[in-house]
């Protein structure tokens, strides 16, 4: 469509030239008989030249001012939809526990406490010595004596009559009872020696007995124990 409009335009400026240059020849010849037919050629050129350059000036700046086909045909892609992702759910780290730092150990040295020193009591004992010798090796069917040295380390005098010596425990090896007074009076810190006949058993082993030294029967100022120990010849 642009085109055919184009060469309609210039044909139109092509007939109007050659009208216009028709004209002036024709008043040139009726108006000036007597004139150089050199200076009319002359005067006609520059004139058919300037009414060219003119029309091609036109046509240029008609050239420049009609707009560059740009085609609108080109397809409009639509936005491809993306999915709508949901939001996921934000973790919330659980509160750590903040532990107190453990209490500074301040080091006091202790006054040092001086030890009580034991009040004796009223009726109390003391193990001195034992025969036979902690597992004394004896024959069987052996008589022989149990001796025990106590000494007194209560406040109060061990009157006659009121101490037993007493069998509780063990094999007995006692020849003749269980229970015995004590005969002899004893100062605070007199010693006393206890003794009961015994006999070794007819079989051989490791024997223990244990008695006590009791006041009144209502309990132990003493505990003594006797082992041995009999083998075959």
């Amino acid at each position: 469509m642009k085109n055919k409009s184009q060469n309609t335009r210039r044909l139109f400026l092509s007939s109007s030239v050659m009208i216009v240059i028709a004209m002036l020849l024709s008043a040139c010849n009726q108006s000036v008989p007597t004139s150089d037919p050199q200076n009319q050629q002359a005067t006609v050129d520059a004139f058919v030249s300037q009414t060219l350059q003119a029309v091609s000036a036109d046509m240029t700046s008609t050239a420049l001012v009609l707009p560059t086909s740009t085609s609108t045909l080109a397809p409009t892609l639509a936005p491809t939809l993306a999915p709508t992702l949901e939001p996921s759910a934000t973790f919330t780290p659980e509160a750590t526990a903040t532990l107190a730092p453990p209490p500074t150990n301040t080091w006091v040295p202790s006054t040092p406490v001086p030890s009580a020193t034991p009040t004796p009591g009223v009726y109390a004992c003391e193990l001195i010595d034992v025969s036979p010798a902690e597992g004394k090796k004896m024959k069987p069917n052996y008589e022989f004596d149990g001796i025990w040295t106590v000494k007194n380390i209560g406040t109060k005098r061990w009157e006659v009559g009121s101490l037993d010596l007493k069998y509780v425990s063990g094999t007995k090896l006692q020849t003749k009872g269980d229970i015995f007074d004590v005969t002899q009076e004893i100062a605070p810190g007199d010693e006393l020696t206890l003794v009961v006949d015994m006999k070794t058993p007819s079989t051989a082993g490791k024997y223990t007995t244990s008695w006590i030294l009791t006041m009144d029967g209502t309990g132990a100022l003493c505990t003594l124990p006797l082992n041995i120990e009999v083998v075959n010849p």
